[in-house]
């Protein structure tokens, strides 16, 4: 009688350690090949929310501006809560008062562009905006259903400090009264606070739309994305004096250093910054000759002639 002799296969035994391992190294490959193209996805993904977003913001300041016969929204410096006086109440940094208050954005009062966008809220927050924090707007809103709860940073961005109007007392340095109908003073254009350069100049300031002539419309910034560690009030100061190159208030770069831009005639952007003084978590100043100061510096104003 013959005996059939019994033959072992691999395949019948399993991997072994050594495929287990090769197997795991093309994993881990493929796991980091995927994983930057996912990132740019995410990070392409975040800045069209953000150009919808903007879209919608500059839009809404452009029917203020319709309804309330040419003035811009008023954009006072001062992060004033008081009804009727901003385009964008509270101070929204961190650690500000008003850093996690959504319920400001969407008062009519308070915000003065906030009909125009119902109440929709986040469209004043860019999406690369990872602030969240505990409700802190009890104060003006005691009854709010958010109190207790972590929401979001309220807002990430701010309206060109040369662009809008300011109330007669806010405009000779005293609080605030009347109607808003006087252009911005523009207090950080020639790089040191102070001056009524809506009057005197040297740099333009534009309470209408009739007056947004230099820059040219597409040219002229109205509102951007402000760095979170920057932000406080609804103004971006900057300086137009290019031979005084400073960062005031700091445009955000959380877009893989860039953000979204709006302009005064209406179109909005995505701007690559293109040197390193902007993709920072600190502050720091523009080096000479900088490609984005000198970029910001001919986009807020002009020279009056």
């Amino acid at each position: 009688m013959k005996f059939k002799t019994r033959r072992h296969s691999s395949l019948s035994g399993g991997f072994t350690l050594l495929e287990l391992l090769v197997v795991l190294g093309i994993l881990v490959l493929i796991a980091l090949a995927l994983f930057p193209a996912r990132a740019s996805s995410r990070t392409k993904a975040q800045s069209i929310r953000c150009l919808d977003n903007m879209r919608q913001v500059i839009g809404a300041v452009e029917m203020f501006t319709h309804d309330h016969h040419d003035l811009l929204p008023p954009n006072p410096d001062d992060g004033t809560t008081q009804p009727g006086y901003t385009w964008c109440a509270g101070q929204a940094g961190i650690g500000g008062a008003d850093e996690f208050n959504p319920d400001l954005m969407a008062d009519p009062n308070r915000c003065l562009i906030a009909p125009y966008l119902t109440t929709n809220v986040s469209v004043y927050r860019c999406t690369a905006d990872s602030r969240t924090g505990l409700y802190d707007g009890g104060a003006l809103y005691p009854a709010s259903p958010l109190k207790g709860k972590r929401v979001p940073a309220a807002r990430t961005i701010s309206m060109n400090q040369a662009v809008g109007t300011v109330d007669s007392c806010y405009a000779a340095g005293s609080g605030h009264c009347g109607v808003p109908n006087l252009p911005v003073n523009g207090p950080w254009l020639t790089g040191s606070y102070g001056g009524n350069h809506a009057n005197n100049g040297p740099y333009r300031t534009y309470g209408k739309i009739s007056q947004m002539v230099l820059p040219a419309p597409a040219q002229l910034m109205v509102i951007t994305e402000e760095a979170p560690y920057s932000i406080n009030d609804g103004s971006l100061a900057a300086v137009a004096l290019l031979a005084n190159p400073k960062w005031v208030d700091y445009p955000s770069a959380l877009h893989n250093n860039g953000c979204v831009v709006s302009f005064a005639d209406g179109h909005v952007e995505f701007h690559k910054w293109m040197g390193q003084t902007l993709n920072v978590t600190t502050f720091s100043q523009p080096l000479p000759n900088d490609p984005d100061f000198l970029w910001l510096a001919l986009h807020i104003s002009a020279k009056m002639r």
